[in-house]
């Protein structure tokens, strides 16, 4: 049996996936900070041994396998950009209390086998690489080789275009890891989403109305008989109108982006950015949906409102959280529990369960033999 602590724990995805891999594990201790995530986390797990705030750790008990998923907030591009700098009291700096118990296990030959990271992709690049190399050289100084490797969620059961990176610690020089391969998308977007939906959720006749022309409305071409300058085909002539009866389900909406076309076409069961769309590329995934963020204003999916006329709405709370693994019957001890606010801040703070699976079954259950 493996003993894990999770840090940084939220609503407990890692301990989610050890289960879904078949992995005989116990949970020592976790820490999370926030009150809904807490709770959340004892919904779906149980009782467990929560620490708290890490800042508030002396030590922390023997264990097998730390988990550590600190806060993006500071390195993500739509975040803060403050970066995580050791000092700093970013709230990504709080790492560096992952190095402080680290010290203390050390000190008491008592330092874990593996440690597992996540974050957003944007930790390895040129803006902050130099310092996430820091990071691996402490690593390094304590035993540890270190294999990283920026993974998207489409790539391992989940429609979500969902970009991040894994690292995987092991205390033994002589170590070898590789990540789990890509494997088919079984699943699309409109597989995720609920039948009936209430009408809160679709953009209302005053947002639809704001993109009424070809000015930079969030984005959205909204209301105008537009045709691309490079299509022929009458399927693509129309975009949405604000006149029921002007929507044809078998046409596409056409929404800007940064490309030489400057636009993309949307069909049902697409995703699509709802803001900035011209200043973006990528505005409209296939069947699958943009990273969900802690909120989902800037996002929405392609689908037919109740006239069966196409439209845009925003996902729903459950959608969000099977779009990030979670089973319907796990959703179920949660939904009525926490606002929709609170709802989408736990699915975006997560971590995809099937990438997770993927880490823990394929490549570090198989190499390692971890029970």
């Amino acid at each position: 049996m493996i003993k894990v602590i999770e840090l940084f724990a939220g609503i407990g995805s890692q301990r989610e996936a050890l289960k879904r891999a078949d992995i005989e594990y116990e949970i020592v201790a976790m820490s999370e900070n926030d009150k809904y995530a807490s709770r959340a986390y004892e919904l779906l797990h149980g009782p467990t041994n929560n620490l708290g705030d890490i800042k508030n750790i002396d030590r922390l008990p023997k264990a097998d396998l730390w988990t550590y998923s600190f806060p993006c907030t500071d390195i993500s591009i739509s975040g803060r950009m403050k970066g995580f700098d050791k000092g700093s009291n970013t709230h990504s700096s709080l790492l560096w209390e992952v190095q402080r118990l680290l010290e203390v296990n050390k000190a008491n030959n008592e330092l874990p086998k593996y440690l597992l990271m996540e974050n957003v992709k944007n930790i390895v690049s040129k803006k902050f690489m130099p310092l996430f190399q820091v990071w691996l050289d402490y690593l390094e100084s304590l035993g540890y080789k270190n294999f990283y490797k920026v993974l998207n969620a489409k790539d391992y059961g989940i429609p979500q275009n969902r970009e991040r990176c894994f690292m995987i610690s092991i205390r033994d020089k002589d170590a070898h890891y590789e990540f789990p391969k890509h494997i088919p998308l079984p699943k699309k977007l409109a597989d995720l989403l609920e039948k009936d939906v209430d009408e809160k959720y679709f953009l209302s006749e005053k947002l639809i109305t704001c993109f009424a022309d070809m000015k930079d409305r969030h984005g959205l071409i909204r209301g105008l008989r537009f045709k691309p300058k490079y299509m022929s085909s009458a399927d693509y002539a129309f975009t949405i109108t604000t006149h029921a009866g002007y929507r044809p389900t078998d046409n596409y909406i056409i929404i800007p982006q940064a490309t030489k076309e400057g636009y993309a076409l949307a069909e049902v069961g697409d995703g699509v950015y709802t803001n900035r769309c011209p200043a973006k590329r990528g505005v409209v995934q296939k069947s699958m949906i943009p990273t969900i963020k802690t909120s989902v204003t800037d996002i929405g999916v392609v689908a037919n409102d109740k006239d069966e006329l196409i439209s845009i709405r925003r996902l729903t709370p459950r959608e969000c959280w099977r779009l990030m693994g979670w089973y319907d019957d796990e959703i179920d001890k949660v939904i009525n529990e926490f606002s929709n606010t609170q709802l989408y801040k736990m699915a975006g703070n997560g971590i995809a369960i099937d990438l997770l699976e993927n880490i823990f079954c394929l490549s570090f259950k198989k190499c390692y033999k971890m029970i």
